[in-house]
This record gives C-alpha cells, structure tokens and sequence, in this order.
C-alpha cells in the first residue's frame, strides 16, 4: 500500500524535464514545498493531460467519486456521521476497473503523483520500522494516479485522486504485500492517455527497480 510519501527531493524541474519530454507543459513553474512525510488528504500535485498539455496542480489525496456532489465532505454536526468517510487514498489494480467509487475515473480520468520516494512500516506495534523506498537510477517517483471531481456542500469543487497498487513483489515483498503502481517514462503517455493495456504497467518484477532505506 502507499499511505505515505515523500516529496522532499522533488524540483520542479524534475516534474517538467520527465513530463515536456511528450507534451508541452502548461503551467507556469510551481513553488513545490518539500514535504518529507505527505498524508491522505492533503492536497498533493498532480499531472493529467487537458487538450494535448500537461495541467499540474494540487488535489486532494483521497478520491472523492462524481457521485458525492450535492453532499458534504465533512460532518456538518458532530456525531451526525453524514461526511465521507471512505478510505480511497489507494486503488487496488484488480478491482479499480470495475470499483463503484473508482471505475468511471479510471475508464477516463488517468494522471500522475510525482514524488521523491514512498514509506512502508515493519515490526510490531510499539516497535516499528520505517522503510523509505526509492528509484535505483535517482529520478522521480511518478505513481500511477486517477482523479475525480465532486461538488460538496462545504469544501465546493473537490478535485481529487487515488494512488493505484498492485501485488508487492522482489525485494519488496518482505515490507507489504502491496506496492504502488508506478510508471517507467516511457510509460507515463499510455497510462495517460488510456492507449496502453493497463495490466502492463502491473509486473511485480519491476518492484527491482527500487532501492530501499532506513528512514528517520
């Protein structure tokens, strides 16, 4: 699973050399704010194609489906228990095709999460480990992400998105039995632009190609 991550190291730079390689970037350079311990729902940057170009922008991590428009995102009275209350920070690759929360963004609304590294724990309660997981070759992390939009009674327009993950696999494996889904460069304009089978991008044995660490 990926329930934290990292964006400590993440230039803009980075995010624009990895993403012009395909398609001009729209938006004009963005402060990015080192964030070395990021948490579902925060707002969080996002890369998604609109007509051709890449629009990077902050979202809230947590999808909130289309289906929540007209409702509120939070309790409006303590107790009363009518805010959403899903856990959709992540999307499992098995079932996110055909998910009731998740299935019309994936059908079309595909995006990317760059980020410098993500955390998984181990050990027993009390006594924890904190593992930071990075790519071998020093680039940008880019997760494979989905976003929606919903229009709440109190936040208003709420865009959002999820985090896919897939079966851990290699060195990875002993840490979770999940991993997020994340995307090669080369890989990026098909999972963007739905013209790649996405059970491709699904190959436990790329979990290789990350290099892990003891983190503080």
């Amino acid at each position: 699973m990926c329930g934290r991550f990292d964006t400590s190291h993440l230039t803009w730079r980075d995010i624009h050399d990895q993403l012009s390689r395909f398609a001009n970037v729209s938006t004009p350079p963005l402060n990015i704010e080192p964030n070395d311990d990021v948490r579902p729902t925060t707002r969080q940057l996002t890369a998604r194609l609109v007509e051709g170009s890449w629009v990077i922008e902050k979202m809230r991590w947590g999808l909130v489906p289309f289906w929540r428009s007209g409702k509120p995102l939070k309790d409006t009275e303590k107790g009363k228990g009518d805010g959403f209350k899903l856990t959709t920070f992540n999307g499992r690759c098995e079932t996110v095709s055909t998910s009731a929360v998740f299935k019309r963004a994936f059908a079309g609304r595909r995006c990317v999460v760059p980020a410098s590294a993500w955390y998984e724990w181990t050990g027993e309660k009390g006594a924890k480990e904190k593992w930071r997981f990075s790519r071998t070759d020093g680039a940008p992390v880019f997760f494979a992400g989905i976003w929606d939009q919903a229009e709440t009674t109190d936040d208003g327009k709420v865009d959002s998105f999820t985090i896919l993950t897939m079966p851990s696999g290699g060195p990875l494996e002993r840490f979770h039995d999940r991993a997020p889904v994340i995307l090669d460069p080369e890989e990026i304009m098909p999972w963007v632009t739905l013209s790649g089978a996405p059970e491709g991008f699904y190959d436990p044995d790329r979990c290789g190609r990350f290099q892990v660490a003891r983190a503080a």
